[in-house]
């Protein structure tokens, strides 16, 4: 039997899987394209109000100059600006100060440690003659 002879059943079980995979393709199909038109369809409302909102926003901006807006007063924004700006000048001024004083307060720092005898680096290394009765803390044993 060279010819390649195929049961009645067996056909048939082949044909009903080709079916459902053509089903289940078709149904995957079906179903992306209702997704792709919901999403074509909120786009295009989303895109509808962005435009309405834009259109708004330029005939409200564009319509009145900003020296006629309500409450915008050009003196006092120049005010305001001319106050960060010594406000910013004054930071810098004591923060250089600071910077100053912090070099003094080392220097004198310094002299006191060579009149009383301390190591320079301000780390003291053994206090017993600064404390009488200290006692070096001793290591757990535990």
């Amino acid at each position: 039997m060279r010819i390649p002879f195929i049961w009645r059943r067996t056909a048939d079980a082949n044909e009903q899987v080709w079916k459902d995979r053509v089903d289940y393709w078709r149904r995957r199909a079906e179903a992306f394209e209702r997704d792709l038109a919901t999403e074509v369809a909120a786009r295009r409302t989303a895109t509808t109000l962005f435009s309405d909102l834009y259109d708004e926003h330029e005939r409200v901006t564009h319509a009145v100059q900003p020296e006629q807006r309500p409450g915008f007063d050009e003196q006092k924004a120049r005010g305001a600006a001319d106050r960060i700006a010594r406000l910013q000048r004054g930071v810098a001024r004591a923060r250089k100060e600071a910077a100053t004083q912090g070099r003094r307060a080392d220097h004198l720092q310094r002299r006191l440690d060579d009149a009383v005898g301390l190591h320079h680096g301000g780390h003291i290394r053994d206090s017993r003659q600064y404390q009488p009765g200290y006692e070096k803390p001793k290591a757990d044993a535990s």
